[in-house]
């Protein structure tokens, strides 16, 4: 008879304290070093003004349980952005904390269902192939993090997009203003006369 994997509760961690920075994809590079991955879930906000934003925290479910003690102890208080992060069991989590809804992505590999059916449990390696499928999706799209980068210097987003929204009339401006420039003054000023012969009758 095949050996049992360890219950998930004994595998799974929660990752606290994230920098707001930190993008999904690069969260789970990082949790990827320890070892292969069975379940991966960042939470974001679904509703209000922070609608789309990251909560600050994840879940990561390892394969093995000693994967899961090594990412306890490498990851907890590693430093990352702005922030130095959490990690704990994530059965000593509040229980809310972890049914708060979450948004799902539907995942191909998740799609074509497993040998249990439709309403059946989806096995446990494909769960691992689901998560495979995720993450090259997200890695053809993403850049790797850049560990504890400095934001100094670097325009908000919001003030980028006001410059880019106001460039054209600036652009107008500009234009207006050397047109002025090349026909010189208005009616005010003086113009050259016409050319009048000097020749004697």
């Amino acid at each position: 008879m095949a050996e049992q994997p360890p219950a998930q509760d004994d595998r799974r961690l929660w990752l606290g304290n994230l920098d707001s920075r930190i993008t999904e994809y690069q969260l789970l590079k990082i949790a990827q070093k320890c070892g292969k991955i069975e379940k991966f879930d960042m939470l974001f906000h679904r509703s209000g003004p922070m609608a789309g934003y990251p909560r600050g925290y994840a879940f990561v479910t390892y394969d093995r349980q000693q994967d899961s003690e090594r990412a306890l102890e490498m990851l907890n208080g590693k430093q990352i952005g702005d922030k130095h992060m959490v990690v704990r069991w994530a059965k000593n989590v509040n229980r809310d904390e972890m049914e708060r809804a979450k948004p799902k992505i539907q995942i191909p590999a998740l799609a074509g269902g497993s040998k249990a059916g439709a309403g059946g449990p989806v096995s446990q390696q494909t769960k691992i192939q689901a998560l495979e499928a995720k993450l090259k999706m997200m890695e053809s799209r993403s850049d790797d993090l850049i560990i504890n980068k400095s934001v100094v210097g670097e325009r908000p987003i919001i003030e980028r997009y006001q410059y880019n929204k106001n460039a054209p009339n600036q652009q107008q401006q500009r234009s207006d203003s050397m047109k002025h420039r090349h026909h010189g003054p208005g009616r005010g000023g003086s113009r050259p006369g016409p050319y009048k012969s000097t020749r004697f009758k």
